[in-house]
């Protein structure tokens, strides 16, 4: 029983590491709602650093070729706000799903960030 007591606590500590991270998001989720087809939509996620030193955006990808992401090359220093912007084209009609996957250098895990809507003609 204890053992079993033991592993649980381990894993949900485990867990809470990985979840927490210093970059403090304005929003993590946008709806675009309706958008016509072949349109070009503009997303920005901005985000500020609350760690007490400087990060680093080691990786920004889209969830597919539709999503063109750009995200600050150099260190973010603590305090400081900065964002990452994207470009992403409709394509075929109906609801989509998308995700921003975010890699920084103070985190082992991942950030997502998410956008969805409905292509209209």
């Amino acid at each position: 029983m204890r053992k079993a007591t033991f592993i649980v606590m381990l894993g949900i500590a485990v867990a809470v590491v990985a979840g927490v991270s210093s970059l403090k998001w304005k929003t993590t989720y946008i709806d675009l709602g309706e958008v016509t087809q072949n349109e070009l939509q503009n997303l920005t996620f901005e985000f500020t650093n609350m760690s007490g030193s400087s990060i680093q955006i080691l990786e920004a990808k889209g969830s597919c070729g539709c999503t063109n992401v750009r995200f600050p090359k150099g260190e973010i220093r603590s305090g400081e706000t900065a964002s990452i912007t994207a470009d992403f084209r409709s394509g075929s009609l109906g609801a989509f799903k998308k995700n921003i996957r975010i890699k920084t250098s103070d985190s082992d895990g991942y950030t997502y960030l998410h956008f969805k809507g409905q292509v209209v003609k």
